[in-house]
């Protein structure tokens, strides 16, 4: 990612991040998506799940930005998820549902604000799932 595509995710995220809708949103959405995925979430601690995806979303964006010291936050979540289970094919599903909600919730979505995460998402899960192979 250029510096360019980091700014566009960061500001992005701030103003997404704004909409109290934002979380919800991108909840119902994915866990529309499928059966399957309803099922994985069906008695889950979701509020806690959504705090930990704000925590998330801004560990990704200090990912994207090369802070130090994130690789052991995104080699725990991949051990979380390959813990639980889940497949490397939901994250396609992950990343397509939180764009949409993205563009729902940010009031100045473009194409380059698409591009910038999609990039920012794809580095991230590449290097999540790279540290636990």
């Amino acid at each position: 990612m250029n510096e360019i595509d980091r700014k566009r995710f960061r500001e992005s995220l701030r103003r997404s991040t704004a909409n109290d809708q934002f979380i919800d949103r991108f909840y119902d959405r994915f866990v529309g998506q499928s059966d399957e995925v309803a099922a994985f979430f069906h008695n889950r601690d979701m509020p806690q799940i959504k705090q930990k995806l704000l925590t998330t979303l801004e560990m990704l964006a200090d990912t994207t930005e090369g802070q130090p010291g994130l690789g052991m936050y995104m080699e725990m979540l991949g051990k979380i998820h390959r813990r639980l289970n889940v497949e490397r094919r939901f994250f396609a599903g992950w990343r397509k549902a939180l764009v949409e909600t993205v563009a729902e919730c940010d009031s100045e979505f473009s194409e380059e604000t698409r591009l910038a995460w999609e990039r920012a998402i794809d580095h991230v899960i590449e290097r999540m799932l790279d540290l636990t192979s």
